[in-house]
């Protein structure tokens, strides 16, 4: 899973100064007004204010328990309520709220044309960019401008994860079918394994590895190992159709990867992978 840290989903902070209560919490009269007319005791008419300012700091409604304290105790005080009374409501009262909440802020709820819309947006990115925190930072920025509430980051992760796949595993069959029988070979040979054991001296591992130093013998070695790139044919041709800079991130993923490891990973799209290699290589 993408780690939340990464992105821009939207999260409280745990202890938000007075300027910031005061600035991002602080209900305005006509909030108040709304919550009044649509609660019917001290507890529903916290639980709704709270749930509104949540919903305008984050986009999202979170779990009442999740509201920082010191948020809490502040819209308290706002609406001159006594600290026992509670924020949580019942979950009749929560939707009711929730749907209230939408309308006064012409906001929809995620559903399947938000799904659709994000879907579309994410798969062309997909073409040019590859870490699934770029990608969700996209879905969120196109959400907010199309004023959808955000559905929970796991969903997000879930469905940015899937097109990514969908994406490159198209992007990959593409450049497998324009390989001839030789480049195929030649691709296929690279993770030969001998009595599963990595073999050290594998040409995987030779076009991973880097210059070790500026001696006679490194530079030979640098030598051979252009050589060795110059039988594969021209990979340029064979990843025109992918964007250079999911192409080095293909490679850097790769390099980080023994054989066995590689093999594992890149079951179904290895020789993409070592085209990578072979092309930001040389």
């Amino acid at each position: 899973m993408t780690l939340i840290d990464r992105t821009a989903y939207p999260r409280f902070k745990q202890f938000p100064d007075a300027k910031e209560l005061a600035e991002l919490y602080t209900p305005t009269p006509e909030e108040i007004k709304l919550a009044k007319s649509k609660t019917k005791s001290h507890e529903g008419f916290l639980s709704f204010i709270v749930m509104l300012k949540s919903f305008q700091r984050l986009g999202y409604f979170p779990h009442p328990e999740l509201v920082p304290i010191a948020v809490r105790r502040h819209l308290r005080s706002c609406l001159n309520l006594h600290s026992w009374v509670k924020a949580i409501p019942r979950d009749r009262q929560r939707y009711s709220y929730q749907k209230t909440i939408r309308d006064y802020l012409k906001v929809k709820q995620y559903d399947k044309a938000g799904q659709r819309l994000i879907a579309a947006l994410v798969a062309e990115a997909t073409e040019v960019k590859d870490h699934p925190a770029d990608l969700i930072n996209v879905a969120i920025e196109e959400l907010v401008k199309e004023r959808y509430e955000l559905p929970a980051f796991s969903t997000l992760d879930r469905l940015i994860r899937h097109i990514r796949s969908m994406v490159n595993n198209r992007l990959f069959a593409l450049c497998s079918e324009g390989l001839s029988i030789n480049e195929q070979i030649y691709l296929d040979q690279l993770l030969v394994v001998t009595n599963n054991e990595v073999d050290e001296n594998a040409t995987l591992n030779l076009l991973k590895s880097p210059p070790k130093s500026a001696k006679l013998s490194a530079i030979k070695l640098i030598q051979n190992k252009f050589d060795i790139l110059m039988t594969f044919g021209d990979a340029k041709r064979l990843l025109q159709s992918i964007a250079i800079t999911k192409v080095r991130h293909f490679a850097a993923q790769a390099r980080a990867l023994d054989i066995l490891e590689f093999q594992y990973q890149f079951t179904q799209t290895s020789d993409v992978a070592v085209m990578s290699i072979v092309r930001s290589t040389g």
